[in-house]
């Protein structure tokens, strides 16, 4: 413990004066001297050995007690009252560094003449004074009566009007407080004795309270792992329950996979589990299953996050980091949206939707299971398509081939791979040549094949001789216009692919039987050959469209070489500057020659329209004037299918 410096001050004569150190030193030269000892001095003497026993009694309990109690509130007050007995003090305080608030705690204790009676102050200081300040920033021990203070220099008492006594509590060799005594009873000046136990019982002191706030200190971490402990068991219990259900889950929806009941059944069992509608969509955002009739809340499909600006930070969450989301489409409403993944392709979503209630962790589970049962679900059916789609196009590739044992054999064979025979067919053809910039012809038609398969699923196609061939099946009411949306959704695809090279579409005539698919297939590629020699790029042209060209029976080459001769100057002109000659000329045939109803129907001046028939001359060569070159015109244009619906 670190040495104390006692201050001394002078002292007014008193019975202890006598005596060079503590009483019980003074006493055993008394008796060591052999003088005669009266039994007035004697009486004294004996009480003040009394007194003593005391005092060490009372410093024993003491001492129990600060062993024992690790309870740093109830200390205080026990220690007060004990050191009060110990010296006979009136009035005892207590000041502890407050190690919560940065400042002092302070117990004050006071007797009043009725013993009975007591009164206990507790308060909390920022800055220490007097008497406490002296102790607690220089250590030292004040033994002072009541000459040689002011009230000023007592701060924390009242009611000091004789003698004071304060020492300085230590805890690991720094001071934590001060214990300070007040009005010595019978008047008397605190001794050196007291000084002294009241020094042992500080020492005692602050050892049980370092020892009380280290027990309360590891009792509160150790409380604190507790409840962390019982936390973690909550989680895991929660946990367990949920991994349980989510096992039942599991185990459902994967017997539903294993009978085969496809993903209707498990859209359903998906519902009755959670309590709430559920609807599948597969990558396209086309619906597979969905038990949304069920429900009135508003909820938004795939398509629709997709596209509205609402939902950017989701729409990337789910379609790009392929994590779930939740949105709120409407008051009172959650929507719970999952993708359905399969290795890093998205093949679709599930949803579901939850009106005034919450979404618990055992409803995710449910759907990013279902979500994941889905997916095996629809790769296996995917597998069975891709299966037929295999044959199917083999068996396109033998009829376009005549590679076949009779008309029978294949029908019975088509029947077999689920054509519709009473459909009528049609051969499309495709072929790019793509640019320095553009990706590789495979790569192409890669993509393309991938885009017809996922846009068109009952087309078949078929890469042969450098082009890709798709034949197309439609009911005889959609003949007219149920190729169209192939047709310009390839335009849209191609112009995307192809940024400096050149494509070219062509529809082959519509047949009946599939035995005539090859004539569509030859008529298909005789359009293309012509498109390709008349430098026609980044067309569409079908056969049907051809005019005299596809009634008589002419070598395409030689009818081909014909309108290259004749229009084929004008075509180059207008692919070069960018102009309209050939539409001109068409809109003025078209009005049988007549310049101002041709311009008037084409919102041309009429000096415009024969400016641009002039430059026609020019470049052409050729007198509009003669019917037999206003012939040929006529019939290069009809070959070239310049006012083809497709171009």
């Amino acid at each position: 413990m670190k040495q104390n410096r006692i201050i001394n001050f002078p002292e007014p004569v008193n019975s202890h004066a006598s005596c060079p150190g503590p009483e019980g030193e003074g006493d055993r030269d008394i008796f060591a001297s052999g003088e005669e000892i009266s039994p007035e001095k004697l009486r004294l003497e004996l009480l003040k050995e009394r007194k003593r026993v005391v005092q060490w009694r009372i410093l024993n309990e003491a001492s129990v007690i600060l062993n024992s109690q690790l309870d740093s509130e109830s200390l205080p007050l026990k220690i007060i009252k004990y050191a009060k007995k110990l010296v006979s003090a009136e009035a005892g305080l207590l000041a502890l560094e407050e190690i919560k608030d940065n400042g002092l705690k302070i117990f004050k204790h006071y007797t009043f003449s009725d013993e009975t009676k007591e009164e206990l102050i507790e308060e909390i200081v920022q800055k220490p004074l007097g008497a406490i300040e002296i102790i607690l920033q220089k250590g030292e021990v004040i033994n002072r009566n009541s000459g040689h203070y002011t009230p000023d220099d007592l701060y924390g008492f009242y009611t000091i009007k004789r003698n004071l006594l304060g020492i300085p509590l230590y805890a690991n060799n720094k001071i934590i407080g001060a214990l300070l005594m007040a009005n010595k009873n019978e008047e008397a000046s605190f001794t050196q004795d007291d000084q002294e136990l009241l020094m042992i019982l500080g020492s005692q002191l602050g050892i049980a309270l370092e020892n009380s706030r280290l027990y309360e200190k590891i009792d509160k971490e150790l409380q604190i792992k507790v409840n962390e402990l019982e936390h973690v068991n909550e989680i895991l219990r929660k946990q367990h329950v949920i991994l349980e259900k989510s096992l039942e889950m599991h185990n459902q929806l994967t017997g539903l996979v294993l009978r085969g009941k496809g993903i209707e059944a498990i859209c359903d069992t998906l519902t009755a589990f959670i309590g709430s509608p559920v609807q599948v969509e597969d990558h396209n955002f086309n619906i597979k299953a969905t038990t949304m009739h069920n429900t009135t809340a508003r909820f938004v499909s795939g398509k629709e996050l997709l596209e509205n600006k609402d939902y950017i930070g989701q729409d990337y969450e789910l379609f790009q980091e392929r994590k779930p989301v939740e949105i709120f489409p409407a008051l009172n409403t959650t929507q719970y949206l999952v993708p359905i993944v399969a290795g890093q392709q998205f093949m679709g979503l599930i949803t579901t939707v939850l009106t005034h209630r919450k979404l618990k962790q055992l409803d995710k589970v449910a759907m990013e299971q279902g979500a994941t049962i889905i997916a095996l679900e629809m790769l296996k059916q995917r597998a069975a398509v891709e299966q037929t789609k295999r044959l199917k196009e083999n068996f396109l590739e033998h009829v376009l081939e005549r590679n076949y044992e009779s008309e029978e054999w294949m029908h019975h064979r088509a029947l077999e791979l689920g054509f519709n025979l009473k459909k009528i067919f049609q051969v499309i053809t495709v072929e790019v040549e793509p640019g320095r910039t553009d990706k590789s012809r495979p790569e192409i038609y890669q993509e393309i094949r991938e885009f017809c398969v996922d846009s068109f699923p009952n087309d078949i196609v078929i890469t042969k001789n450098n082009h890709i061939l798709i034949m197309v099946s439609l009911n005889h009411k959609d003949k007219e216009d149920g190729v169209k949306p192939l047709v310009e959704s390839l335009k849209e695809r191609l112009s995307f692919l192809i940024e400096e090279g050149t494509w070219w579409v062509a529809l082959g005539t519509f047949c009946d039987k599939l035995a005539d698919c090859v004539t569509s297939y030859r008529n298909a590629i005789a359009s293309l050959n012509i498109m390709k020699v008349l430098n026609l790029k980044n067309k569409v042209v079908s056969y049907d469209n051809l005019g005299v060209f596809s009634l008589i029976e002419i070598n395409p080459e030689n009818f081909a070489e014909f309108a290259k001769r004749t229009i084929g100057p004008l075509i180059e002109y207008d692919q070069k500057h960018k102009t309209q000659l050939v539409n001109t000329l068409n809109l003025f045939y078209k009005y049988n020659s007549n310049v101002l109803k041709a311009s008037r129907k084409g919102f041309l001046n009429p000096s415009t329209m024969k400016y641009r028939l002039r430059r026609i001359q020019e470049i052409t060569g050729l007198n509009l004037k003669e019917p037999e070159i206003s012939l040929q015109l006529q019939l290069a244009m009809r070959l070239t299918n310049i006012d083809c619906s497709y171009t």
